[in-house]
């Protein structure tokens, strides 16, 4: 399966900090944004208990989003015969200990009792990314460790730039982290898998809005390429995608229900999309088609896409009163120096 330029979610998520000297903890951390989810142990030891208890939760969230996939005749998404259910993926932005999970941890090498390589060879949740802190003395041991695949990173503590390099780093392997995670999930989009989140170009422009915007979180809602997007303060948004094929669809259906003449061109043009969500005969019938379309934006790629941003997608009816955003979370966080 090739590798997707987006993954199917993204959250934020919490690195571990490992290191005996509680100095170099505290004064690391102190220099981290305030906007960075993390726990520090000096304790390897107790890192690992932690580690395990968070074990299942990601591995509950990756097997849902496979076991839940399932064939269905009826798809108002996509005219392709098979579509699969994604709510496995989006429903976990009503998971308010999403932001807790583990994704990079950061451990130093030299410590008693059990050194860096050590513990990331006892780390049993396989997702999780690891960066070695070592000394030069170590650093032949950390090449072996990473050629081994026991680790993603090593950086020596003596770098001149440290933070900024562990910090670089970090934002590199979060997003492996939820790669690696996707491939899991799209093992079932063999046949209906969005065709954008491979596209480089659509990736860039996907980004480019994220950070214009403050999205810090995002889930796919169907195989045409949409996601539920939301701010640090849980602002919520849809940005919804549409192929050519899928407008073709949209404008076959509208012309058999004889949709007013401006409703057609505006869909053969790709200047609106709907967002509506019966598509039964009666429903577009009776629907009125000019209240149901978005004023769309076109985009080149692999493919021609056509998107519109929203914060409003019948299709997904969310509820916002059982969302906690990574904001709240931040706030209810107890950033003591040591989590023992």
């Amino acid at each position: 399966m090739p590798k997707f330029s987006i993954p199917t979610c993204y959250f934020p998520s919490t690195i571990l900090f490992v290191d005996d000297s509680r100095e170099f903890l505290i004064n690391f951390t102190l220099q981290l944004a305030d906007n960075v989810s993390y726990r520090t142990y000096d304790s390897p030891f107790e890192a690992l208990e932690a580690l395990q208890e968070l074990d299942h939760r990601a591995n509950e969230l990756m097997g849902r989003c496979v076991s839940e996939y399932h064939e269905t005749t009826s798809s108002p998404l996509t005219n392709q015969t098979v579509n699969l259910d994604l709510s496995a993926i989006h429903s976990e932005v009503y998971n308010p200990n999403r932001f807790s999970e583990v994704s990079v941890v950061v451990v130093d090498y030299s410590m008693p009792g059990m050194h860096g390589i050590e513990f990331c060879e006892q780390i049993k949740n396989e997702q999780v990314q690891k960066i070695l802190l070592t000394g030069q003395a170590d650093e032949k041991l950390a090449v072996d460790a990473f050629n081994e695949g026991v680790i993603q990173r090593y950086i020596q503590k003596s770098h001149p730039n440290i933070l900024q390099h562990v910090l670089d780093n970090i934002a590199m392997l979060q997003a492996h982290y939820f790669q690696n995670m996707s491939e899991i999930a799209t093992q079932m989009l063999a046949v209906s898998a969005p065709v954008c989140l491979q596209d480089a170009a659509f990736a860039d422009a996907f980004r480019a809005y994220r950070v214009k915007h403050h999205v810090v979180e995002f889930y796919l809602l169907e195989s045409s390429g949409s996601f539920l997007m939301l701010t640090e303060q849980g602002e919520i948004s849809f940005f919804i995608v549409k192929s050519e094929q899928d407008l073709q669809m949209y404008y076959d259906l509208a012309n058999d229900v004889q949709a007013p003449k401006t409703v057609l061109e505006q869909l053969a043009k790709g200047d609106k999309i709907p967002i509506m969500a019966d598509l039964s005969r009666e429903a577009l019938q009776n629907q009125r088609w000019e209240d149901c379309l978005l004023p769309a934006q076109r985009m080149e790629g692999r493919q021609t896409y056509y998107y519109a941003v929203t914060d409003c997608y019948p299709a997904y009816p969310i509820d916002p009163s059982q969302i906690s955003s990574y904001r709240h979370y931040l706030t209810t966080m107890d950033y003591q120096p040591f989590a023992n």
